[in-house]
């Protein structure tokens, strides 16, 4: 049986970067690879004036970014995912740090008879194994849960280059398609 898990940004990360004009804790903005033709190349954001030191793996806020690293491991895993170029700058200390928006796929991957609450969240994220197939990171189109779901072999892959602000919840898998 496949083993997947939700990919999330440590949001209690000390001494974290902080970008000027967004809250990378706050809302998110969710694109799709649909919306690649719409998005730049490049894109530059500014770190705040007292920004931390510290630059996570992956940031959820304003958009999903990625370091070079976490980059070339979803790369590895899942070769149609489109990545485009976010470049923060530090306009006091004259740095840049490079990151890449991820645009990926967004497929139905939940049982058809998952419990839901009253507003449609899932009670529990549960895996269709049969409906994501070969896919290794994508994020499901049947859930309000809008954070990557990555497979095993990325999870172990991205620890094995020691991740910093990334955390993984591992999620149920189901074989009745």
């Amino acid at each position: 049986m496949k083993r997947f898990f939700i990919m999330r940004q440590d949001r209690t990360l000390p001494d974290c970067i902080q970008l000027r004009d967004f809250n990378i804790c706050g809302k998110r903005h969710i694109f799709h690879k649909n919306d690649a033709e719409r998005i730049n190349e490049t894109t530059v954001l500014y770190l705040s004036e007292n920004t931390g030191e510290t630059a996570p793996d992956f940031i959820q806020s304003p958009v999903c970014m990625v370091t070079g690293m976490a980059r070339k491991v979803l790369d590895m895993y899942q070769d149609d995912l489109i990545f485009k170029k976010v470049a923060l700058i530090n306009k006091e200390k004259g740095t840049e740090l490079l990151y890449y928006q991820v645009l990926m796929d967004e497929m139905e991957g939940l049982p058809d008879q998952i419990e839901r609450y009253p507003d449609q969240t899932e009670k529990k994220i549960v895996i269709d194994e049969k409906k994501v197939g070969e896919h290794k990171v994508f994020r499901l189109a049947d859930s309000r849960m809008k954070d990557p779901i990555v497979h095993i072999d990325v999870v172990e892959s991205l620890l094995r280059r020691y991740p910093v602000g990334i955390l993984f919840q591992e999620v149920e898998v189901s074989g009745n398609g």
